[in-house]
């Protein structure tokens, strides 16, 4: 058979070979990836535990330091509720204090429920409409 009346051909398996080559690759290159950041985000864990562990080892021998460290904690609980309580429906109460109130009867008041501005001694003070 003359080559000109011969099927043409792929490249056969080699494309399969490739693509499970690139495959592979992929594959090892995002399973090293989590290890480093594993590695990285356990590192930071270990570094995060070992300041802590030297912060209160440093508080547990300097009275110094104790005491230091409870004014600061102090001065922003103050400030925090400052401004918490500063504006808001308490207005600047303790939301836990309780305000006694009376109510009193103005039975006696000339003024006609029905319209309240009828009886009014005071004259309108921006003039007529």
């Amino acid at each position: 058979m003359p080559i000109q009346e011969r099927v043409p051909a792929g490249i056969g398996c080699l494309s399969s070979v490739v693509g499970l080559l690139v495959l592979a690759g992929v594959v090892v290159l995002v399973f090293f990836v989590g290890f480093i950041v594993l590695a990285v985000v356990a590192a930071l864990i270990v570094v995060g535990l070992i300041v802590w562990a030297v912060d209160r080892l440093l508080l547990a021998l300097s009275p110094k330091r104790r005491a230091r460290r409870e004014a600061a904690q102090r001065a922003v609980i103050w400030r925090f509720r400052g401004m918490s309580t500063g504006a808001g429906p308490f207005g600047g109460r303790d939301p836990g204090e309780v305000i006694d109130t009376t109510a009193t009867d103005m039975s006696a008041d000339p003024i006609d429920p029905i319209d309240p501005w009828s009886a009014r001694d005071d004259p309108d003070q921006l003039g007529p409409a």
